[in-house]
């Protein structure tokens, strides 16, 4: 049975090569979670291992050439890790190359995902995905002062 740190591993290796393939690590109830997407328009919770396979495979069509890679492991359990890694890709939708920093937390149940929560560097998301970058970002209505 796989723990933590090896689905952490596993999962880097192939979540946006293989959509399916990563989303069969987790249990069945088992949750994506990238809450500060939100901010961009896009759900932060993906519960199930359909909802999970949809929002990679969204991800690889945004980002066709992305692969998470410079893994590093700051807080290592049998039950959970907390890692922080990179990606640099070309936006389908823009045509630019981002530069993407993650930190995550995976937590593992019987050698698969039981959630994965992660946090990515939102400035260059926006860039890869809005046509004039930051200048199309509007601030969501419930977040203004």
């Amino acid at each position: 049975m796989k723990n933590a740190k090896e689905l952490l591993e596993e999962f880097t290796a192939a979540s946006f090569r293989d959509p399916k393939k990563a989303a069969e690590m987790f249990t069945e109830d088992g949750a994506f979670e990238m809450p500060y997407l939100e901010s961009l328009g896009v759900p932060g919770r993906y519960e199930g291992r359909e909802a999970i396979e949809g929002f990679f495979r969204f991800v690889r069509e945004v980002y066709p050439d992305m692969d998470l890679e410079h893994v590093k492991v700051m807080i290592d359990t049998p039950e959970q890790v907390f890692a922080e890694y990179e990606f640099t890709a070309q936006s389908s939708k823009t045509g630019r190359t981002i530069h993407g920093l993650f930190f995550g937390r995976l937590v593992a149940e019987n050698g698969k995902i039981k959630l994965l929560r992660e946090a990515v560097n939102l400035v260059e998301l926006a860039l890869g995905v809005f046509p004039n970058g930051l200048a199309d970002y509007k601030v969501p209505s419930e977040h203004k002062a």
